[in-house]
């Protein structure tokens, strides 16, 4: 699928380099405004030390990719002219900024400084951007922590509903699909392969910059239509420094609610002391050179920084629901406008073919009358009693249930980044992100002791994120530098169900029927949940290289990402359904309208249909992702800069690890009918390859004027399909037996 983008502005924001690093470039001149080539430009961060060299070229320019955020010291030096140092060049996430001089006939050892920071008007590219530092959002309050939020802050974003910073589902940029937004954490993307909204969450407190870019991205940029974050996290410095707080409120700091009736002080049954309240959000980082006394000193070389915070949240909400009450639990259902309810055991023809079904008299069932199934559930008595009177419906209850909504939330994160500079040349970093959630459920309708029956509630889901890079900047000779990363993203996500492995069929008397799982018989959240395993993993690695050439920066590169997802059903639930068995019959066999209780139904025993699903395999989807591209800096004129580039990819269409695929082809034969029209497995992917994914990028900035800067672009944009809905293709592999009787 393609997305053409085109954007016009005017603003003083920066654009970008290599993702998640920065560049300074510049031309060189004389005091006649006369070019010098050969000028040894030298780039030192203050914090660690880390060296780049460039030497300008014939055009007097000169071009320092792949340099981390922070405070940069830049010095000129060339043989018959004085010295330059200019002192507090700040960069920022992404930036390329343009830092000229004009050097003074004299001596090497005289020198010039030049105090204060860079301008951060930003004249070498067409791109718009928003950069929100870490410190600033940590200051922020992001709900949970989540940088996504950051696009609450960006203009030309839109979003939905709540606007979650968990997901990116309810954000859209520049119009575009929430996703086909693009997240990079340290330049390696961050976004679960399904579905592209669930994405890595980088700790706030290891964060050094967020860079969100609207409009153009370049050609190295792919995967994106709709915008790009990039995410850079913090380093350590030649000093040790740490942090640690505690942020958070208990319950004597919590508002009640408009609508809630209680305070969360006032006693309720169980709750003697009242419901809890906690909100806490404790975290901590420290970062430093790596010192080993008497064995290894790590200052102006080696470098770490780890970060850790946690949500510990303990809460309850008031939540209306429905429950059963105490006489439909006794098989009597005269509650206000109930339906009539019929004796499925009537169920017959007359002589003229009429089917005839019974009415129970007082609309009552008999305890006698009810199946020694029903009365095992009713005698473990999953569900919570009535508190409210609530209304009625013609089928049962509605919202006679104030029930408080105990919610345990807690969130894990760590995070670790180490840097390391060989030589002024050559310079290694790593990097590791892991979220952890607990998944606990927050049962209201089925008692804590009986959560084998919640299927809604009940389970378990815990989940574990962890996104991880390794890479390296090697500047092989001034004008060329080379950057490799690899990186694994790996998203666990599980259900466990509590009544898994228990032979709750067998504890209830269901004859035939496996010892898995709970039975869904279709009544107050008993309806049947699948224990079940997804793990969805993005093995991604890149190339790039800059080189510069008279006026051009050229940077070229290549790309691959590797798709893996599997996803398991452990076992399947049997369901049983019970509506319609006690309404009344027309002639024809149809139900007669508003007659007969799904609940009541349950009680007698009689099934209307039963239906038994089998997972004969697990669904082990793969895909890769192969791009190519090349992009020109042009500085046509001191004032126009022109950005041009090009970018190919190559989706593979998605296959399956063992070949477990259906597809339906209508010119083969098959087997068992004879006619037209089969099943067939391929043993490559079901689509045709798409060749002809080439993305050009066209860009201008032009700076007329010392503190204006016009921009304008345009692009094309491919978005990677990945996979369909989960478990697509796959429904040969799943065995379903209905069963189902007359009226």
């Amino acid at each position: 699928m393609h997305r053409l983008i085109v954007a016009v502005c005017f603003a003083s924001l920066s654009a970008f380099a290599q993702i998640g690093t920065s560049t300074i470039t510049g031309r060189v001149t004389d005091a006649s405004g006369g070019v010098i080539p050969g000028v040894s430009v030298t780039v030192v961060r203050r914090a660690t030390n880390f060296t780049n060299a460039a030497i300008t070229n014939n055009e007097g320019i000169y071009r320092v990719p792949s340099l981390q955020p922070g405070e940069y010291v830049v010095t000129f030096e060339s043989t018959g002219f004085k010295k330059i140092v200019r002192e507090g060049v700040e960069l920022r996430t992404g930036d390329t900024l343009a830092l000229d001089a004009s050097m003074q006939i004299g001596e090497v050892t005289e020198a010039i400084e030049v105090q204060g920071a860079a301008p951060l008007l930003e004249t070498e590219t067409s791109a718009t951007r928003t950069v929100m530092s870490g410190n600033v959002l940590y200051e922020l309050p992001l709900y949970q922590r989540y940088i996504n939020s950051t696009l609450n802050l960006v203009p030309g974003m839109s979003s939905g509903g709540f606007a979650y910073g968990g997901s990116l589902g309810a954000y859209h940029l520049a119009g575009q699909r929430s996703g086909a937004i693009g997240l990079f954490e340290d330049g390696v993307i961050g976004t679960d392969p399904q579905g592209g909204t669930d994405t890595i969450k980088p700790l706030q407190n290891a964060v050094a910059e967020v860079n969100v870019i609207t409009t153009v991205p370049s050609a190295e940029y792919g995967h994106s239509a709709g915008g790009v974050i990039s995410a850079v996290k913090k380093s350590g410095t030649n000093e040790l420094h740490g942090m640690a707080s505690w942020f958070g409120r208990t319950r004597n700091m919590q508002h009640r609610r408009y609508f809630d009736r209680a305070r969360t002080s006032d006693p309720s049954p169980g709750r003697p002391n009242g419901v809890p309240v906690f909100f806490m959000e404790p975290d901590a980082n420290v970062g430093g050179p790596v010192y080993i006394p008497k064995l290894y000193d790590g200052r102006n070389k080696t470098f770490f920084f780890f970060g850790y915070q946690r949500l510990h949240e303990k809460k309850v909400a008031q939540i209306f629901t429905s429950t059963p009450t105490p006489e439909m639990r006794q098989g009597i259902f005269t509650f206000p406008g109930a339906n009539r309810i019929y004796d499925p055991s009537t169920t017959r023809r007359d002589a003229n073919g009429n089917w005839i079904r019974e009415p129970y008299p007082d609309n009552s069932i008999p305890v006698s009358r009810m199946d020694p199934v029903a009365l095992k559930v009713l005698q473990l008595d999953p569900w919570v009693l009535p508190n409210q009177p609530g209304t009625f419906t013609s089928t049962g209850p509605s919202n006679n249930v104030l029930a408080d909504e105990f919610a345990r939330v807690f969130f894990n994160d760590y995070n670790l980044r180490m840097d390391h500079q060989f030589s002024t040349s050559l310079k290694l970093y790593g990097s590791y992100t892991e979220n952890g959630q607990s998944g606990y459920g927050r049962p209201i309708l089925i008692k804590n002791d009986r959560l084998e029956f919640d299927a809604v509630q009940g389970n378990w889901s815990p989940l574990r994120v962890i996104n991880s890079s390794l890479g390296y900047t090697w500047v092989a000779t001034p004008r060329v530098v080379n950057d490799s990363r690899a990186g694994y993203f790996r998203r666990r996500n599980e259900t466990q169900v509590p009544s898994f492995g228990q032979d709750w069929a067998g504890k209830l008397g269901i004859p035939n029927l496996g010892p898995e799982l709970m039975p869904n018989f279709g009544i107050y959240n008993i309806t049947g949940a699948n224990p079940s395993r997804t793990v969805n993993e993005t093995l991604s690695f890149r190339n790039d290289t800059t080189w510069v050439r008279g006026s051009h920066a050229f940077k070229f590169g290549y790309e691959i990402l590797r798709y893996r997802l599997s996803s398991a059903n452990f076992a399947r639930f049997a369901s049983f359904a019970f509506d319609g068995v006690t309404a009344g019959l027309q002639p024809n066999g149809a139900n007669i309208p508003n007659t007969g209780i799904t609940f009541a139904g349950f009680l007698t025993g009689y099934v209307r249909q039963a239906t038994f699903n089998s997972e004969l395999t697990s669904w082990l989807p793969r895909s890769s992702v192969h791009s190519f591209y090349i992009q020109d800096d042009w500085r046509i004129t001191p004032r126009l800069t022109a950005n041009l580039g090009v970018r190919y990819s190559n989706e593979s269409p998605f296959d399956s690890k063992y070949g477990s695929m259906t597809n339906f082809d209508p010119n083969v034969v098959d087997d068992l009918t004879g006619r037209m029209g089969a099943f067939v497995h391929p043993k490559s992917g079901l689509a045709a390859r798409d060749n002809n994914n080439f993305n050009p990028r066209l860009g201008l900035s032009w700076h007329p004027f010392e503190k204006w800067v016009f921009r304008g672009g345009i692009g094309v944009y491919t978005i990677d399909i990945r996979f369909p809905q989960s478990r697509g293709q796959f429904e040969e592999y799943v065995a379903t037996a209905n069963q189902e009787r007359p009226p």
